[in-house]
């Protein structure tokens, strides 16, 4: 049976680099010598209005900016459905309710934080602020988070052909999810230069956070970044496991290595998750261009959705951002195919196979 092709007609990301602004493509890359990279943010104003703007908690106003832009973007405000996803959802908010939960005995407390704390909030304020009553839902999945509502939305688009959703994920670097992550090792304890987080291998990585909207279509439009050829995922998967499912997977798209024009490397900088993926990327990709995008925005459950956002620009605007790069080989007259392999904590392995639009 034939392939169908699924198109991203829009974007909009806010992330710990300018990426708010889809004219531009990693302009100038942010610097930062922390443990934590934070979100660049615009002028909310701009897309919220001031009277609901003072309600929201800073990641709501976020991801309901990321989501305007994209719809901006794709001049389509109104979406079939709005699919958002999520590692840990609004920590933040949880935080804060708990501690005012603890504080007053149980009595009288703010329903704010509470309402601000449940996974599904920003599906729901992106819904109401642009009236969609359509199908709407949140993936909470840790490492696959992001995946699964992609997967979702590719299923439906299968189904009907006719529709179109708003995808998203969105984490937050939250103190709390730090220290517990911390903990278990996944997050350096000194602080590290981002930009040379790769040439001083470490255990741990960089905390991220951000916020991404895709408006996904069965159909091409004028505003098309790309078309999303196919996804996998694979949990906890041995090296020659997941080798053999690559292989596999570029098969079932008509596809071999060489075919590949970019490879987006989802290594981490931690040296106790980074080795398969490196490995797979020295042994099959060494005549494409390897990209890197962890030292940029941070590690993080929905991570994958900043690489999304790299490959759809490599392929709209034909540019490969030198901060990137990872490999020099000789440069292509054309990008047709991107490939995104991501880790999250050397456990979820994804694949998401890109091609010009």
């Amino acid at each position: 049976m034939e392939k169908k092709s699924y198109f991203v007609n829009g974007v909009g990301v806010i992330s710990p680099q300018y990426t708010f602004d889809n004219t531009v493509f990693l302009p100038q890359p942010q610097e930062y010598e922390n443990t934590i990279l934070k979100c660049v943010v615009p002028d909310f104003k701009a897309y919220i209005q001031p009277v609901q703007l003072r309600r929201l908690s800073r990641l709501l106003r976020i991801g309901l900016s990321a989501a305007i832009t994209c719809l901006r973007d794709a001049k389509d405000e109104a979406p079939t459905g709005i699919i958002t996803s999520t590692g840990y959802g609004f920590l933040d908010d949880t935080a804060k309710f708990l501690t005012e939960l603890l504080q007053q005995d149980e009595k009288q407390l703010t329903p704010t934080h509470f309402m601000q704390s449940t996974y599904n909030a920003l599906g729901g304020l992106v819904a109401s602020h642009i009236q969609c009553t359509g199908y709407n839902t949140t993936y909470v999945s840790k490492g696959f988070a992001f995946e699964t509502a992609l997967c979702d939305a590719l299923m439906r688009l299968n189904e009907d052909a006719s529709q179109h959703f708003l995808v998203g994920s969105y984490d937050e670097a939250d103190a709390t999810q730090f220290a517990v992550n911390s903990k278990a090792g996944y997050y350096r304890a000194e602080p590290t230069n981002n930009l040379k987080l790769f040439e001083r291998p470490a255990a741990g990585s960089l905390q991220g956070e951000g916020a991404a909207f895709f408006f996904i279509s069965a159909h091409k439009t004028e505003q098309t970044w790309c078309s999303i050829k196919d996804t996998r995922m694979m949990y906890a998967p041995g090296e020659e496991e997941l080798t053999s499912a690559l292989i596999d997977f570029l098969l079932v798209n008509l596809l071999s290595a060489e075919d590949v024009d970019i490879f987006i490397n989802g290594a981490s900088g931690d040296v106790d998750h980074d080795g398969i993926i490196n490995r797979i990327g020295e042994r099959f990709f060494t005549k494409s261009e390897q990209l890197r995008f962890k030292h940029l925005c941070g590690e993080y459950c929905t991570a994958s959705s900043f690489a999304l956002w790299m490959g759809a620009s490599v392929l709209k605007k034909q540019q490969i951002p030198g901060i990137a790069r990872m490999n020099c080989v000789p440069e292509k007259a054309s990008l047709k195919n991107v490939l995104i392999v991501n880790q999250y904590g050397g456990r979820d392995y994804t694949f998401i196979l890109l091609e010009r639009g």
